[in-house]
């Protein structure tokens, strides 16, 4: 783990999981010296290496769900000379599910302000918390490698060792502080059914009637791509001052939204706890 401010040419791939709804993906320097994030696949994701002839360095792990680490022994079985790397408060938890296979814990700790190098690469690590207590997600350039902190038209949900609240924070300070031709690259694709949310919330929002559309159009295990700036003329999570949003909250939803203010510190942060207990239910 170093910094390194240079900023090389890199080569990113995404690769669809045939094991779960998953995309995982690997970023590629100059020389082929390779990383591979969330990999739950993990035959696809040998399979690909080989393929390609890279050099793999590291298998890099977001946050501690199963659905991101399942494929971390698998990998290094193929690949011995490769090392994980996780985020520091997630280890436990990682490790924990490679108790009879250490090939699949964690070799080496991140932490948001540190750097990760992939070969000539320098991806920064942000601290992303909200799904889970230590998530982290990978920064290069105008690439955001962001696990399951914000989807297409919504937002990680908090059920499984997350913090609404800490969410929260990550969307307004973390992800709002990203410029707009932000690209990211999220660990599921559920824009269709994010999209019929804010609509049955909004429904006529022509930004996310015009993404449905797009979605759907979409083939089968096909990423619908993005950026920060389109998805703050859309996503719900982004849009937490939006008049109409909090209009359409309060007359449609107003004892959720009241229930929301009773645990938060602003009326911004009512709107996200709101919208991800509808999104839960929904």
């Amino acid at each position: 783990m170093t910094v390194n401010p240079r900023r090389e040419a890199m080569k990113v791939e995404t690769i669809a999981s045939g094991v779960s709804d998953n995309f995982f993906y690997a970023v590629v320097d100059p020389r082929g010296r390779a990383g591979l994030i969330d990999p739950v696949d993990a035959e696809a994701a040998v399979a690909r290496v080989r393929e390609a002839g890279w050099e793999l360095e590291w298998v890099i792990n977001t946050h501690w769900h199963p659905d991101h680490v399942a494929g971390n022994a698998g990998v290094l079985a193929a690949f011995p000379d490769a090392q994980v790397v996780g985020p520091a408060g997630d280890r436990e938890r990682i490790d924990a599910q490679f108790a009879g296979d250490a090939r699949g814990a964690v070799d080496v700790e991140m932490r948001g302000g540190e750097s990760l190098r992939v070969g000539e690469l320098s991806l920064d690590v942000l601290d992303t918390p909200g799904h889970t207590e230590g998530h982290v997600s990978l920064r290069y350039g105008k690439h955001l490698f962001s696990g399951d902190v914000i989807f297409s038209g919504g937002a990680g949900h908090c059920r499984a060792g997350g913090d609404v609240g800490v969410q929260f924070s990550t969307f307004a300070h973390v992800l709002g502080a990203l410029p707009d031709d932000t690209i990211f690259y999220a660990g599921h694709d559920y824009t269709a059914r994010n999209c019929e949310f804010i609509l049955s919330i909004e429904p006529e929002h022509r930004e996310a009637g015009a993404v449905l559309e797009q979605a759907k159009a979409s083939g089968p295990r096909e990423r619908f791509e993005s950026t920060l700036g389109q998805e703050r003329a859309y996503n719900p999570f982004l849009r937490l001052a939006d008049p109409g949003l909090r209009q359409a909250l309060s007359s449609r939803y107003g004892e959720s939204l009241e229930a929301a203010r009773a645990q938060s510190q602003s009326e911004d942060e009512a709107v996200f706890r709101c919208l991800r207990a509808l999104r839960d239910r929904w």
